[in-house]
């Protein structure tokens, strides 16, 4: 038993020599090279890109120690510049202890349609959009059409001279990130067939309510009208289908219009996503709560009235929409 933990012992020690050893191995860059951390990266994910490239020979030393100690870790996006000279254990204290360095940020607000976005980063003058008039998004996004829906919500940082086209697939790929761990962590017998489905539902809940704790509701008078083979019925989606032929307020001849959007005509879901949706309406999606209602209506204080019967329905609809409290607003 002795001998077995003096082995033990032994191995840890050179084990732990070589992991040593391996941080002290200086990075293969010259002066002035710069690293981009992406959103949603750990210490554990960059090193291994690191190792792949050949700038970091010491990977496997430190993908040990990363993978039992730190591969939790998430850093802060940005662009880290690397001294010539600089090893394996300063490059760990230069991601923890800096916070990155970019010139220009842009936020994707939950609740703005791709329309929006692209009208925003054409403002930012820094970056370099692609040539000629075709519609290179279609090649971005994963359903091969549209970006709607695909980009997630948050504060990004850039450099100056930055493809827009780098910009969006790292909006992208967050996205992406957080639809999977929603879907992989969804409720069972969701009416969705897909994850795209969920994604769809998360924008018609992001569009509905801006106040955190009604979404859950939201979400379930959707599921519960999509098990009953309701139409969904809901203003955003229809607004979205108008496009540019709305002018600030739904008619009763709007809701008549058919539209691949007019969720008054269509049956299920509209067949895609009518806004970018954050991390709490896709969880709010994939997590609905249980009600027998299936109706609700804006009150104008930014929250929603909720109905299981429509004479509930029509009389908060008399009380809160047909006398319009003089604030009024359907968002917080």
């Amino acid at each position: 038993m002795f001998k077995a933990w003096r082995w033990l012992c032994a191995a840890v020690f050179v084990l732990a020599a070589w992991v040593a050893w391996s941080g002290y191995q200086p990075l293969q860059v010259g002066a002035g090279v710069q690293i981009e951390v992406r959103h949603g990266d750990s210490l554990y994910a960059l090193t291994h890109r690191l190792g792949e490239r050949g700038i970091l020979p010491g990977a496997w030393g430190l993908l040990l120690y990363e993978h039992l100690w730190a591969r939790d870790v998430r850093l802060v996006a940005g662009v880290y510049p690397l001294q010539k000279g600089l090893d394996g254990w300063g490059l760990l204290r230069l991601l923890s202890d800096s916070p990155g360095r970019y010139v220009q940020r842009v936020t994707l607000v939950e609740g703005m349609t791709w329309q929006m976005l692209e009208q925003r980063l054409h403002q930012q003058a820094d970056l370099v959009w692609p040539a000629g008039s075709g519609d290179w998004t279609a090649a971005l996004a994963p359903t091969g059409g549209r970006l709607e829906g695909w980009l997630a919500p948050d504060t990004y940082g850039y450099v100056p001279g930055l493809p827009v086209r780098v910009l969006l697939a790292s909006m992208l790929h967050r996205q992406q990130k957080l639809l999977a761990v929603a879907w992989a962590g969804r409720d069972p017998g969701l009416p969705y067939q897909s994850p795209y489905q969920a994604l769809i539902m998360a924008s018609l809940i992001e569009k509905e309510t801006g106040a955190t704790e009604e979404r859950r509701h939201i979400a379930g008078v959707f599921v519960h009208r999509l098990r009953l083979g309701m139409r969904l019925q809901t203003d955003p989606s229809v607004i979205y289908g108008l496009g540019e032929t709305y002018h600030g307020r739904l008619r009763s001849a709007d809701l008549r219009t058919p539209t691949p959007y007019n969720t008054y005509c269509i049956q299920g879901l509209p067949p895609t996503p009518i806004a970018m949706p954050g991390r709490a309406a896709l969880w709010a999606a994939v997590h609905p709560l249980s009600t027998d209602d299936l109706y609700f209506v804006a009150r104008g204080d930014g929250h929603h009235v909720f109905s299981a019967t429509l004479p509930e329905q029509n009389a908060a609809v008399q009380r809160y929409q047909r006398h319009r409290r003089a604030d009024y607003r359907s968002h917080l």
